[in-house]
């Protein structure tokens, strides 16, 4: 029981991590507006991000039991909601915060998809042990 605890505090430590590290780089590249900086900042974030995305691939792959499997994928699916609601484009306001353009598709598109991958990563590894289980 105490590994399924660590691998359920795992999977939202690197959920909120996840989480962290996007909304950092969101916050770096389109606070006011649409303007990308190609820097360390953004490259370690960026590197982060990924890293976290290769734990999470290990993980998928620790979570066995039904309670660390369950937590995952409120994680999963709680990523999975987010990244949809905040899909679409950014409304264009006039005044303090004034955007000229929104964000452009691939980067939301990008961010979608990072965001999706837990997801995938759990489902993947899911149905490779159902197919194991068969086998036998």
């Amino acid at each position: 029981m105490k590994r399924a605890i660590f691998v359920a505090l795992g999977w939202l430590t690197a959920a909120i991590a996840l989480y962290a590290s996007l909304l950092a780089l969101e916050l770096y590249w389109n606070l006011y507006d649409w303007q990308p900086r190609t820097d360390w900042k953004a490259f370690g974030l960026i590197l982060t991000t990924l890293f976290i995305l290769a734990g999470m691939r290990f993980l998928s792959k620790a979570a066995r039991d039904r309670f660390s499997q369950l937590v995952s994928l409120v994680a999963c699916l709680a990523l999975l909601a987010l990244a949809v609601y905040v899909f679409p484009q950014e409304p264009l306001t006039h005044g303090v915060f004034a955007r000229t353009g929104p964000s452009p598709l691939w980067y939301r598109a990008s961010r979608l998809l990072v965001m999706a991958l837990p997801g995938v990563f759990w489902s993947l590894d899911l149905l490779h042990r159902q197919r194991a289980l068969k086998s036998r």
